[in-house]
């Protein structure tokens, strides 16, 4: 091991030696390099995206992601469809139960908070945070609860009819998009570890037979789409806030409480 090892430090050295002369032959050489026309940095494709209206850009994935799980809805669809998808976790894995993916979901908030905490800023301050997250939430429970309501589909497991879409996995993904908006920016491992919980969440609702394909695929694309909503939303609810107070128009929050559930809402009287 040790032979293998000393020729390859020995090579790094050389090619760091010979890496830093060439940058002093450069840097001493700089006024008699010709410059070069520089290339156009913005393509044809590049430019045609970014003409695309925001909505349209950041609907893209989660558009695919659900129209790929309604194809796998009760049938083989494309490629390996929900059923013979199941089979082949019923041949493999028989026995597997977990309830770990009733948590993997909320990872990536525990993250946001984790890091907020040790003082890592995000893209947004804390407060507005829980703001964002608070729309993502409604947003995401919205969709999804009205989809379960509307298809009825059977799960595998046969313990009820709200299958379609999988509401583990499309928490998962709004709050794995969230984490990513907040933080991607800093590093692309950010957003990585979020998206691996959540795309470790749809695996495991398959594997624990509580879940199609279908259903995750659906689930991941309305998490993301949830997100993405709410962060185009935000911006111009801070301006409506903001002139609201500026004009001195009637504005106010005050808590409320129906069947079951509560909350704070926002009262804005219109001129």
């Amino acid at each position: 091991m040790q032979a293998t090892i000393l020729p390859l430090i020995f090579l790094l050295c050389a090619f760091q030696g010979w890496a830093q002369q060439q940058k002093t032959l450069a840097a001493d050489s700089v006024a008699l390099a010709v410059p070069l026309p520089q290339a156009d940095s913005s393509s044809f494709v590049t430019r045609a995206y970014r003409s695309v209206p925001p909505l349209v850009r950041k609907a893209i994935v989660p558009s695919l992601l659900i129209g790929w799980g309604v194809t796998h809805m009760d049938d083989e669809g494309l490629f390996e469809g929900s059923r013979g998808l199941r089979s082949a976790v019923q041949r493999n894995f028989p026995d597997f139960n977990t309830t770990l993916d009733d948590h993997t979901a909320f990872a990536p908030v525990l993250l946001a908070v984790g890091l907020n905490i040790s003082g890592v800023e995000g893209r947004h301050h804390f407060t507005e945070q829980a703001v964002l997250l608070g729309m993502t939430y409604f947003l995401n429970r919205t969709l999804t609860n009205n989809l379960k309501t509307l298809t009825r589909v059977n799960r595998p497991d046969g313990h009820n009819d709200d299958a379609f879409p999988s509401a583990h996995t499309s928490t998962a993904f709004a709050y794995a998009t969230f984490f990513h908006h907040e933080y991607g920016g800093r590093s692309v491992w950010y957003s990585v570890a979020g998206y691996s919980f959540a795309t470790a969440t749809g695996a495991l609702r398959i594997l624990n037979d509580r879940h199609w394909l279908s259903d995750v695929l659906a689930g991941a694309g309305i998490g993301i789409l949830s997100a993405e909503v709410a962060y185009l939303v935000y911006p111009f609810l801070q301006r409506k806030i903001a002139g609201a107070l500026k004009e001195r128009q009637q504005l106010g929050i005050t808590p409320f409480y129906f069947e079951g559930a509560g909350g704070v809402a926002l009262v804005y009287r219109l001129p």
